[in-house]
This record gives structure tokens, sequence and C-alpha cells, in this order.
């Protein structure tokens, strides 16, 4: 059958919200093989999207500009997609955001996320241009971090280990976040899993690796 996949329906901003995505995951019986993740490569391209809801459709394209004239400095391949909505394609509330990710010869992906914050960031006070090159900010932090996976991801890397294979799995991460460090000791009381964690000095990241479980979906389809 198909595999999972998640598509956005229509864009929302904060407050009113209203956005809709369509999600769509097979059920999946086991975690086929153990989570072996601990080559990071180098980082080759950058792709982004910066989205726009009921303000000038520039102002998306200010977004990117912003944020490749911070990456440019590093990085030759960088592309920025703008998509602009307005009218009944949206929700009601006006909003700008942009998704920057990062790619390694190796097929990893780091990716970092901002946008507008209708009360931190008041009218005026907050440019397209400088939301843009703040997202790129918060790419160039997860990437000095290091890792295979970003910061948001850790804790869903780390319960997919859980409930792995009874076998060994081990991923390579970078600062791990309070939320993480939280989210470990419920994995030790929920799954009775202990962490290995092996410090690389040479990358200042750390190896993370324990034995799953072996846990199977024994849920059967109600009729």
């Amino acid at each position: 059958g198909s595999g999972p996949s998640l598509r956005v329906m229509r864009r929302g901003s904060a407050p009113s919200g209203d956005g809709r995505v369509r999600l769509y995951c097979p059920a999946i019986r086991e975690i086929p093989r153990p989570i072996d993740l601990t080559d990071e490569g180098k980082i080759k391209r950058v792709r982004g999207t910066a989205v726009s809801l009921r303000v000038p459709a520039s102002s998306a394209a200010r977004v990117a500009y912003g944020a490749k004239g911070l990456l440019h400095r590093l990085l030759p391949d960088i592309w920025v997609h703008t998509d602009h909505h307005s009218g009944k394609g949206c929700g009601p509330s006006p909003g700008l955001g942009v998704l920057l990710t990062a790619e390694s010869t190796e097929g990893i992906t780091l990716s970092a996320e901002t946008c507008l914050d209708p009360e931190r960031d008041a009218r005026g006070a907050l440019l397209p241009e400088d939301l843009g090159k703040r997202a790129a900010a918060m790419l160039l932090e997860e990437i000095r971090r290091g890792g295979c996976i970003d910061t948001s991801a850790q804790t869903t890397a780390l319960l997919l280990m859980c409930l792995g294979p009874e076998d060994a799995a081990r991923i390579r991460l970078g600062t791990l976040s309070p939320y993480t460090v939280e989210a470990l000791r419920l994995f030790k009381r929920a799954f009775d899993v202990e962490f290995k964690i092996r410090a690389d000095e040479s990358s200042r990241t750390v190896i993370m690796s324990c034995l799953g479980t072996g846990y199977r979906n024994m849920a059967r389809a109600s009729t």
C-alpha cells in the first residue's frame, strides 16, 4: 500500500488559526529495523518555504530575501519558495512564517521554523527581512549543535528507538533539550529502557544507544 503522507489543505495563522492539513498514515504492526543514524555528513544545500497570509504578496519574498542574505555567506545552494494566500484560501488572521531545511551529503535534514507573533512582534516592529534572518539564525544554531536530527525531533526519534526491535539502536544528537531529558526519564518508567550516552568530543555531539522493546501493535481493525 501507499506510505504516509501529509497535505496542507488550507493555511492558517494565529490567533484565529483555521488552517487544515490531511494526514494519512497506514497502521504499522512493528518497526522493522532498529534506528542507526550516526553519520551527519556535510551540509550541501538549504531549501525553504516562506508563507504569507492576508498581507502584501511581496512580504514572503522579503522574508526569503532576508534568510538567503545570511545563509549565502556560508553556502551557495540556497532556494526559498514563496507561498502567498488570501481571500477564502486561508484563515481569517494575517500571518507570515518561514520553514528552512538544511540537507547534508548523507541525506540528513535539520530544520528550523518561525512565524510572526501577533503579540510579541507588534505591527511594524519586525520587518519581513528580519523574520527571515531570525529563521536563518535558528537553522545555523541547529547546524552548530550538530547531530542527525534537529532539536524538535529528538524525543520522537528516541521513542521510536524504545519501540523498535530487540536489538541495539543508536543515534547521534546535538545538545539535548530539557524536554528530551525529561522524556528520557519517562521512557525509563514506561518501557524500562535506559539509554547509554557517549560523548563525542571531536564533534561536540553525543551518541545515544539502547535496546528496543520489540513492541508490536496487536490492535485489530474495528468493523
